[in-house]
């Protein structure tokens, strides 16, 4: 099938999918090489949605730097959601890169993120629909190199059989290190073993070929050894020079909203806190931190390129950035003014200053987050959370004080030696926190409570743990949820306890979770981590029918026997885990990286040269802005007039508002905005376009302290926005002019009679009439036979035969809207004709 018929039938089936406008690509900042030029093409698969995946600063990171390559080209792939795969399979399509919508099969290399258990079902998807063998054994040397890398990658085996390699650690320099040796490999060999062999001597990659398992003593899991000279173990990779490593600034502008849809900055890698039942302490050690001037610099570079309103510092514990409260205060500074906000993740409550509260919420507030993880003292000291009530009643009063009303905190329940008083202490601290908001605002503030059960991961001091019954863990979210169900502002989301146990399984699990986990991917297994696809009945019988006993996965951990992640390396030693675990079951803290010296902790082997102290005088200029125009005393009122055409058919009307905001910014228009909490840009546009559908003179209106040129506004304007739209004209409009709604009079549509469809649908009458004549004819005859009993609201409808198009006229009121594709499906009895519609011209009065 050529490239132009597949990319039309894919165009074709988007009207029959949710959300069409995960599958177009034509993002801003999207790179767009030519394949033909490329030595090596690079899939980045993301096992879950696009607007999760989109979120993800690690594929952002390795798609700029890929593509930086002047020999190496990188496009994204997302899971599809059930209803695209559907109409894939329907269709016979293979799925396709974003970019150049490439079939993933005419890749070099398929490299996954993989972040999170519950999303293993998706890959078996992902490579099925990309034509690509599930199993690494049944590859050939036409086939992609299929690889993976992510904090899951920390326990490889239960997905080793359906993977060529695995990249342990940091991936900055390791990738860029495996496609260049790939490369020079393919230029003299094409036998894939001899390959994968070259590539094991990569440090920090690990090829599950090479390695066998077997059953070690005093074990029930499989644990793995090597076949003739692999190495015995696999050291993670760890970016040494991070104060300053690679940060994209033009990252990708997604066209339609994403769960975390702002500029985020990694400030530190790493995590010094040393919790107990966190895996991320091990896999992302050691602690690392990025110069605050780099931070500072690189932000303000990013909203330039992207226009974005919302900005965020991140880190596992973004408190303990030592630089986080000069950071802000430089940063609010410029961004106050901007209307951007900032945000932080994953607070702790210690050291959260009142100046920081205050500084972050200057432009909008939205949800404060603390996490205890425990309700009470004894038990936070047990998984080593350094945090003391008074710490948590500190940070919740400075939130109250500042106007916050909504408090967001997690808790996590099944924890090791968790006793019933722990439970309660959860609802007692939930009930001081209700009484101290009160008392500083007069009303109870709005608490969600997130509520996960404890899952014992590789790599921690409670890896040898056993999870906790699901019987027990569900008696205890039944006690939090009745004992907070009197108190109306308190929200508790748990998390299911079913989908806990199946993490836990392939959190700690072993090759034999291959064969179930294709089985249930072959009977609907999809999105494990969405409440609303997760089949736990499926899952259930999958082990059953593979005899595979998933509560072996669940069970306390012989101390001294071998385990199936053993073989993977994280500098964090086993005798420093064993240490931890003991110091635990005493309930003792043990201090953080950053109140004991390395000297004397000896947990991590990567020596104390890791550079974390910097000037904290931040050197970087405040950005100057240059709006378009001239500024004036006297407020300006605008209307533009624009075209939302190809791939920008498939953005939602909200979704348009914000990117025709982040465009304005981009270009240097600067419009009014809104006050509040909130602030945004205001923007008033015509009746939104139906999903799909071409609108060739669409319009919006928006004021400015700015006197703005016509011909420089639709020119700036033209160069920052993603393919698709266009702008056409800007015209000033009186002070006391009528609202742009009650200003429209009619709307014009066009529906094409060349399109496939609609000759099929005329086919059929020609057909079931025995009616002769060409297309226009038919059509002019169908449409008279409706205009005898039109809709009032119906103006016209003509045949414009210069064309071969039906022209349709509708007057406007905002109190009763006609949809034009109502009136083609009765006319032409015609489903889905958005897409080969367009809306041609708005008439005002």
């Amino acid at each position: 099938m050529s490239d132009i018929r597949t990319r039309n039938l894919l165009e074709k089936i988007l009207p029959a999918v949710k959300k069409p406008g995960r599958y177009t690509g034509a993002e801003w900042n999207e790179v767009r090489k030519d394949p033909a030029l490329a030595k090596i093409k690079v899939a980045l698969a993301f096992p879950d949605v696009y607007e999760i995946g989109m979120s993800y600063l690690g594929q952002k990171i390795l798609y700029s730097l890929i593509n930086a390559h002047p020999s190496f080209l990188a496009e994204r792939v997302f899971a599809p959601w059930p209803d695209f795969e559907q109409e894939l399979r329907k269709h016979r399509l293979p799925l396709r890169s974003l970019e150049n919508g490439i079939p993933l099969a005419d890749f070099d290399i398929l490299g996954f993120s993989l972040l999170y258990e519950l999303n293993y079902s998706n890959i078996l998807t992902i490579l099925d629909l990309g034509g690509i063998p599930l199993r690494a054994r049944d590859r050939e040397p036409r086939h992609p190199l299929v690889i993976a890398g992510g904090p899951a990658v920390f326990n490889p085996e239960p997905v080793a059989g359906f993977f060529d390699l695995f990249l342990v650690g940091d991936g900055e320099e390791a990738f860029l290190e495996i496609i260049e040796k790939y490369s020079e490999l393919k230029s003299w060999t094409s036998n894939r073993e001899d390959i994968l062999k070259e590539l094991a001597g990569i440090p920090g990659v690990y090829v599950p070929s090479l390695y066998e398992p077997y059953l070690p003593a005093g074990s029930s899991l499989l644990a793995v050894k090597p076949k003739n000279a692999a190495p015995a173990a696999v050291r993670k990779r760890v970016l040494r020079s991070f104060s300053r490593s690679y940060f994209p600034e033009n990252i990708i502008v997604p066209n339609i909203q994403v769960v975390f849809d702002r500029v985020a900055i990694e400030v530190a890698r790493g995590c010094p806190e040393k919790c107990r039942f966190c895996q991320a302490t091990s896999l992302y050690a050691p602690f690392r931190v990025k110069d605050p001037s780099f931070v500072v610099e690189k932000l303000f570079q990013s909203l330039r390129a992207t226009g974005y309103e919302d900005a965020s510092l991140f880190s596992l514990s973004v408190s303990d950035y030592p630089y986080l409260g000069e950071t802000i205060k430089t940063l609010m500074e410029s961004l106050e003014k901007d209307h951007v906000s900032l945000s932080l993740s994953s607070l702790r409550p210690k050291g959260l200053s009142a100046d920081i509260v205050r500084n972050i919420i200057k432009v909008r507030k939205t949800g404060f987050t603390l996490v205890p993880e425990a309700g009470s003292e004894r038990l936070r000291c047990v998984i080593n959370k350094s945090l003391t009530d008074r710490d948590i009643w500190d940070a919740a009063a400075n939130a109250f004080r500042e106007g916050w009303k909504l408090l967001k905190l997690y808790f996590m329940i099944g924890l090791p030696t968790e006793r019933e008083e722990d439970i309660r202490e959860i609802i007692t601290l939930i009930e001081k926190m209700t009484a101290l908001g009160r008392e500083i605002l007069s009303s109870p503030p709005r608490i969600n409570i997130g509520l996960s059960s404890f899952i014992p991961k590789p790599h921690t001091p409670f890896q040898w743990a056993a999870m906790e019954d699901e019987r027990l863990l569900f008696e205890k979210q039944l006690i939090i949820k009745r004992s907070l169900k009197r108190m109306g502002h308190v929200q508790i989301k748990a998390q299911p306890i079913e989908s806990s146990i199946l993490e836990a399984v392939f959190s700690r699990g072993d090759r034999r979770l291959a064969d179930v986990l294709e089985r249930a991917w072959s009977k609907g297994a999809r999105f494990d981590s969405w409440r609303d696809h997760f089949q736990w009945k499926n899952w259930i019988e999958t082990f059953e029918e593979t005899g595979v006993d998933p509560n072996v996965y669940r069970r306390e951990l012989d101390r001294q026997a071998a385990l199936p992640w053993d073989h993977i390396e994280t500098g964090i030693g086993k005798r420093f885990l064993l240490d931890e675990l003991g110091r635990a079951l005493r309930a003792e803290n043990s201090p953080s990286c950053l109140e004991t010296s390395c000297g004397q902790c000896r947990g991590c082997d990567f020596g104390a040269d890791i550079e974390r102290e910097f000037n904290e005088k931040i050197n970087v200029g405040h950005p100057q802005k240059s709006f378009l125009g001239q500024k004036t005393e006297s407020v300006h009122r605008y209307q533009v007039f624009y075209a939302k055409q190809g791939p920008s058919r498939f953005i939602s009307h909200n979704d348009l508002f914000n990117i025709l905001q982040r465009s304005f910014k981009r270009a240097g228009v600067d419009a009014l905005y809104s006050k509040g909490f909130h602030p945004k840009m205001q923007m008033s546009l015509v009746p939104a376009l139906p999903l799909g559908m071409t609108g060739n003179e669409e319009s919006f209106e928006f004021k400015s302290f700015y006197d703005l040129d016509e011909k420089d506004f639709v020119s700036g304007l033209n160069r920052n926005v993603p393919p698709g739209i266009r702008f056409l004209e800007l015209k000033k409009i009186g002070a006391g002019a009528p609202s742009l709604t009650e200003r429209i009079a009619a709307m014009v549509y066009a529906l094409d009679l060349n399109a496939e469809d609609i000759k099929k649908a005329l086919d059929r009458w020609r057909e079931e009439k025995q009616w002769t004549g060409n297309d226009a004819e038919i059509a002019a005859i169908l449409v008279r036979d409706y205009l005898t009993a039109k809709p009032e609201l119906v103006k016209e409808i003509a045949i414009d035969r210069a064309s071969n198009r039906v022209i349709i006229h509708i007057a406007f009121t905002p109190q009763k809207l006609l949809r034009p594709q109502d009136i083609v499906k009765h006319i032409f009895g015609l489903e889905h004709a958005v897409y080969i519609m367009s809306r041609e011209k708005i008439f005002y009065k």
